[in-house]
């Protein structure tokens, strides 16, 4: 009895001290119960949180080949998955082929898509670049496609055989 106080209150005053202990020991237990509610409230309410990185996802895959031609393939892919549903994806395709006369014909195939969670707003980025010798000429070609439009076209002819005589004249 009248722990709060060190047991040495004279008995005149035990009812009031009595009532004080009372208080206290009230006043103690609502607030642990009141911290406990709060450690557990903020705890259910974290727990979305951390368990939204165990969704994402991330996928990658490459396939490498040649010959003794010097022809050679490659084509690479990665997918990944974020907390949000947003799926993101890539491709890349390198072709480069050669003939016995030294003629080659180098191609890159670039695919890029980003895929929001949600219906209709998926963006694609398609993009094809070639390189083309035979007979001493170089043609370049470049093309971006985003969304099915065609946004860049380029295309150029380079003579090397022309070009070395002529500097070779100079």
């Amino acid at each position: 009895m009248f722990r709060a106080w060190g047991g040495n209150v004279p008995p005149l005053y035990w009812p009031c001290y009595q009532r004080v202990e009372t208080i206290l020991e009230r006043y103690l237990t609502m607030t642990k119960t009141t911290l406990l509610l709060a450690s557990v409230a903020a705890l259910a309410l974290s727990a979305p949180a951390f368990s939204a990185d165990s969704n994402t996802s991330y996928e990658a895959k490459t396939k490498v080949s040649a010959d003794s031609n010097g022809n050679y393939s490659e084509k690479a892919s990665a997918k990944s998955t974020d907390a949000a549903g947003t799926t993101t994806a890539a491709e890349k395709k390198v072709d480069v082929d050669v003939d016995s006369k030294g003629n080659v014909d180098k191609s890159v195939t670039t695919e890029a898509s980003k895929d929001p969670k949600g219906l209709f707003n998926e963006s694609k980025v398609k993009t094809k670049d070639t390189l083309k010798t035979k007979k001493g000429k170089i043609k370049r070609t470049h093309k971006k496609v985003v969304n099915g439009t065609t946004t860049e076209k380029t295309e150029s002819t380079v003579n090397t055989a022309t070009n070395a005589s002529t500097n070779a004249a100079q």
